[in-house]
């Protein structure tokens, strides 16, 4: 059907939350390559950044699967309370009674989902340049193991060539990434391709699958 047009983005229920939900890797990779949105939102629980990290927060290969495909990752970091004190409603997961528009420090930071915060923060540090994290997500963070490596990436510039990655990426757009057509007649050195497309980090091609935390 993929191959025949079909549309990837067009049911009611997306197709790309379906897979993740079933843990199925390569029917999320099959999507993907097909167009499928990576930065989908929920129209129930709906929370500030792209729905899809919520099925993908235990798991490393889903997750950076998620990223290689042009996950909006800085709306992760985009918290308006910034280091100010956050409101303290009870969250009791998503349900109706949580507000709209749940950003990713509430989420991350609840009690059995903070033990995750750190691994899943340092994997998102991979596909940003300079990020600042709210009071609520910095003071989860620094109970983590992996803070101190988080710190030292917060707290200095990021190298000139992941920057250059980064750019090179948005200028790109999401459909000419995941396009194999395209990086196949894209006039640049194969290893400069696969860097682009953050190769080092594709659990799935590399076929790693003990991603899950």
């Amino acid at each position: 059907l993929l191959n025949a047009g079909a549309l990837p983005n067009q049911d009611p229920i997306n197709c790309l939350q379906i897979a993740l939900r079933m843990g199925n890797y390569e029917l999320m990779n099959l999507l993907l390559r097909h167009g499928a949105n990576v930065n989908y939102f929920c129209r129930v629980n709906t929370t500030h950044f792209p729905s899809a990290l919520q099925y993908a927060l235990k798991d490393e290969v889903m997750l950076r699967m998620l990223m290689n495909y042009g996950y909006d990752v800085h709306r992760c970091f985009d918290c308006p309370q910034g280091n100010s004190s956050h409101s303290q409603y009870v969250t009791d997961g998503w349900t109706s009674t949580v507000i709209k528009d749940t950003m990713f420090c509430e989420v991350i930071t609840l009690s059995w989902l903070k033990h995750l915060s750190g691994k899943v923060v340092r994997v998102m540090l991979d596909y940003v340049d300079h990020v600042n994290i709210c009071w609520k997500l910095e003071a989860v963070l620094k109970e983590q193991e992996l803070w101190p490596d988080i710190n030292l990436i917060l707290t200095n510039p990021r190298s000139l060539k992941h920057l250059c990655r980064l750019k090179i990426r948005e200028c790109m757009g999401r459909l000419r990434l995941r396009c194999p057509v395209f990086m196949t007649f894209l006039p640049l050195p194969n290893c400069l391709k696969d860097y682009i497309l953050y190769k080092e980090y594709d659990l799935y091609g590399q076929e790693n699958f003990t991603g899950t935390y």
